[in-house]
């Protein structure tokens, strides 16, 4: 009895504890609902502002896209014509290598012609200029023989006619072979002749028996040493020597190398230690920090501009202008002209000096040969000649006079 009086109570009990949870529950679900309502206003703005900014995000990105597109297109069509340009860049090349191989051959067989024709040039000219030597020392000696023969004809036939006119014939005699002398000397530039002819014309003095003859004679000794005393000059063996010159052109060639133009600049250094400074550790330091950096560090200029290089043809025309310039110095060797020997001579030795290359030996050897024979005269600077014919002239005039032959002047 007790227990089912006691169970209705306690289920009143818990029915209103069952409330008042209920309510509580109740109330704290309305003050969450307050609290979310009152939050709930805040959320749409950052919800909003977050997709703007990944929008703008997104077309950036889009934009830099599209820009990368278009520039690698623009990068591909360059490729393609840069491409382009380099196949027609080869195609060319392959065309100007066999135009370049064409005219190399072309100026070989070229080059080899001038050589063969300038090397018959060069035998012909040595031996017409031998055949001419001889011609002209054998026109000589058969003209001295020849006016010997002729003077010795004329002596026998004055003197068969006419004993007493052996003096006035020696005298001419001796006259003639002073006259033909100093053409000798003066226009032949014949040194040996010359001298021949003097001793000659002494031994023809010495068969008069004269003492106004001894004063010929002892101008003739001074006017005989003054000849003696000229050095002759050696034309054969310079032609030769200018020869031999223009044959060892041969071993060398044009030098063309724009590599060894640029390595033949000037250098300079980058610090100046030519300043003499007080000694001490602070000077000796930057003197050998100087030095260490003007070791390492050297800068080349490039003030002078660098010379064109030069194509096969003006090769084989600079070649030849040197081998035309040692000839035309002896055609003026052979004529006496000594401005021009000397001047073709000067230009031919620059020339290879500038512009040829080759073994070293070889090149000083034609250089140092050209330095010998651009100073060497060539023409020969003897006495006028003219003092032992006058005073033979005034013998000869007043032996005129002496004979009655001719008439003094009024």
């Amino acid at each position: 009895m007790s227990n089912k009086e006691n169970t209705p109570a306690q289920n009143k009990g818990e029915q209103q504890s069952a409330a008042n949870s209920g309510a509580g529950a109740a109330g704290e679900k309305t003050g969450s609902l307050r609290t979310a309502s009152a939050a709930s206003p805040a959320r749409p703005s950052g919800s909003k502002a977050g997709g703007n900014f990944s929008l703008f995000l997104n077309i950036l990105l889009l934009a830099a896209i599209a820009v990368l597109a278009y520039f690698m297109y623009e990068q591909d069509k360059v490729v393609k014509v840069l491409f382009e340009q380099q196949n027609s860049l080869s195609s060319e090349r392959i065309n100007t290598g066999a135009q370049v191989s064409q005219l190399q051959s072309s100026l070989q067989s070229l080059g080899s012609q001038l050589q063969d024709q300038l090397a018959e040039t060069q035998q012909a000219s040595a031996s017409l200029t031998r055949n001419l030597i001889q011609q002209s020392m054998q026109e000589q000696d058969a003209e001295i023989e020849r006016l010997q023969n002729e003077l010795i004809s004329t002596r026998l036939r004055i003197n068969s006619n006419n004993p007493g006119a052996s003096q006035q014939w020696l005298l001419a005699e001796a006259a003639s072979l002073l006259r033909l002398a100093q053409q000798q000397m003066v226009v032949a530039r014949n040194v040996r002749t010359a001298q021949a002819l003097f001793i000659a014309a002494d031994d023809v003095l010495k068969q008069i028996d004269d003492p106004a003859i001894f004063s010929v004679r002892e101008v003739l000794a001074g006017e005989l040493a003054a000849i003696r005393g000229v050095s002759e000059v050696p034309i054969q063996d310079i032609y030769l020597q200018l020869g031999a010159i223009s044959q060892q052109l041969e071993s060398l060639q044009v030098n063309n190398d724009l590599q060894q133009q640029v390595a033949a600049g000037e250098r300079v250094a980058l610090l100046n230690n030519e300043r003499v400074e007080e000694p001490g550790l602070l000077s000796q330091f930057f003197s050998s920090l100087g030095n260490l950096v003007n070791r390492f560090l050297v800068v080349r200029r490039r003030d002078t501009p660098l010379d064109a290089l030069m194509t096969p043809g003006q090769e084989a025309a600079l070649l030849q202008t040197v081998r035309l310039q040692l000839e035309q110095g002896r055609t003026a060797l052979l004529k006496g002209e000594q401005e021009i020997y000397s001047a073709s001579l000067l230009q031919a030795r620059n020339n290879i000096n500038n512009y040829l290359s080759g073994e070293a030996s070889m090149k000083n050897s034609i250089l140092a040969s050209l330095d010998g024979l651009i100073n060497r005269r060539i023409v020969t600077e003897g006495p006028p000649l003219i003092r032992t014919r006058s005073a033979l002239d005034q013998i000869i005039l007043a032996g005129e006079l002496a004979s009655g032959r001719i008439q003094p002047p009024e």
